[in-house]
C-alpha cells in the first residue's frame, strides 16, 4: 500500500504542512519535530522531494498533469508554462494525456498516485466524486485549470470564460449583429457552459432572441466546427455572426461559409476563443479572446507547489487576464 504524507503526519504526530515543511525544508521546524518526521519517513521508505532537510540533492519529486490532447492548441503553451516554474522548484514533470472521459483521467490519478508523485495538475472534466476520491486515496496535492473549483483543498485557475465571451458577443453586438450564432462544446466544461452563459447573458442583457437552430454544440477540433457551421446553414436562414467556443471551431466555421461562397466577414462575422497561433495566420485572420495560457499554466504549478510547502495563503480560484483582438473576421 502507497504510503502518503497524511500517513507521515499521522506517524510523527504532526500536521501535513509541517510534513511538507520538512520535507522542502521551506520553514522553521524544531529539532524534536524534524526528527520524528525524518524518523517516520525512514520507517516507511518514504520517498522526499529536493530540497532535502540537510541541503543536500536528494531524488528529483514528481508532478503530474493530466490533460486531453493537446497537439497544436493552447494547451501546448499551458504545458510550457507549468514546466518552467516546475523545473525551478525541482520536480520532474509527468504527462498523462487522456481521451477527455472520466475514466482516462481516473486511470492517470491512479497511476500517478502509484508512483508516488507529489502532486497534480488537472485539466479535464468537471470534478466529481470519483475525481476527488481518487485524488484523496492517491494523497497527492492537486490544483485544477480550466473550472472553478468548489473543493477548498484544490485551488483552480483559469480565464474567466463567463466574462471573457460576454465581452465578445456584446462587441458583435455593438458592431449591429442581432442575428448571432453560436458553436459550443459539449457539457458543462468552461467551453461548453461556461462560455455558452456569456453568450446567453449578452443576448439577454441586449434583447435579442437565441434561436436553437443557430446554437451548436460541438467536439473542438476544425473539421467538428465545420461540421457545426453546416447544421447551423441546414436550420435555414443564416445569423450574420457567429461566436465559437474555440479558434478551432471558428476556423472550421469560417471554412465551411467560404467554401459555400459566403463572404468573411461580410455575409458572416466569426469569432473564435483562445489567442491561438493559428488565429492570426488564417485568412481573414480570426478575431479571438486572447488569454496567457502559460500564465494559466505557470499559476496553477506556483499555487501546487505551495500546497506541497504548506502555504495557507493560496486563492481558492485565480483569473489571468483576457482581451478582445479583433481582427479580419468581424470588421
Amino acid at each position: 500500500m502507497k504510503v502518503t504524507i497524511h500517513d507521515i503526519a499521522k506517524m510523527a504526530g504532526v500536521s501535513i504542512s509541517t510534513v511538507s515543511r520538512v520535507i522542502n525544508n521551506s520553514k522553521p521546524v524544531k529539532d524534536e519535530v524534524r526528527a520524528r518526521v525524518m524518523e517516520a519517513m525512514e520507517q516507511t521508505g518514504y520517498r522526499t522531494g529536493p530540497p532535502s532537510p540537510e541541503g543536500t540533492k536528494a531524488e528529483a519529486a514528481l508532478l503530474g498533469v493530466i490533460a486531453p490532447q493537446f497537439s497544436n492548441t493552447v494547451l501546448n503553451d499551458l504545458i510550457g508554462g507549468i514546466g518552467s516554474v516546475s523545473r525551478l522548484y525541482g520536480y520532474e514533470l509527468l504527462i498523462g494525456l487522456t481521451d477527455s472521459t472520466v475514466e482516462s483521467e481516473l486511470h492517470y490519478l491512479k497511476r500517478f498516485g502509484e508512483i508516488r508523485a507529489e502532486g497534480v495538475i488537472f485539466v479535464g472534466s468537471p470534478l466529481e466524486h470519483r475525481h476527488l476520491e481518487a485524488i484523496h486515496s492517491s494523497g497527492m496535492s492537486c490544483t485544477v485549470i480550466g473550472q472553478v473549483s468548489k473543493v477548498p483543498s484544490i485551488p483552480s485557475v483559469h480565464v474567466d470564460n463567463v466574462t471573457a465571451s460576454y465581452e465578445a458577443v456584446t462587441y458583435l453586438i455593438q458592431q449591429g449583429h442581432t442575428a448571432i450564432g453560436m458553436i459550443r462544446g459539449f457539457g458543462e466544461s468552461g467551453i461548453g457552459s461556461d462560455r455558452y452563459d456569456g453568450f446567453r447573458q449578452a443576448m439577454t442583457d441586449a434583447g435579442l432572441p437565441i434561436r436553437d437552430g443557430w446554437v451548436v454544440e460541438s467536439d473542438l477540433s476544425v473539421d467538428d466546427g465545420r461540421n457545426a457551421m453546416q447544421t447551423i446553414a441546414g436550420s435555414g436562414e443564416l445569423p450574420t455572426a457567429v461566436f465559437c467556443a474555440t479558434d478551432w471551431m471558428a476556423i472550421g466555421a469560417m471554412n465551411y461559409a467560404m467554401d459555400h461562397g459566403l463572404r468573411v466577414p461580410e455575409d458572416i462575422a466569426v469569432f473564435g476563443f483562445d489567442g491561438s497561433y493559428l488565429s492570426s495566420v488564417v485568412r481573414p485572420r480570426l478575431s479571438t479572446v486572447e488569454y496567457s495560457a502559460t500564465e494559466i499554466g505557470m499559476t496553477a504549478a506556483r499555487n501546487l507547489i505551495k500546497l506541497l510547502k504548506g502555504t495557507a495563503d493560496i486563492p481558492q480560484h485565480s483569473n489571468v487576464t483576457h482581451f478582445l483582438s479583433i481582427r479580419e473576421s468581424t470588421n
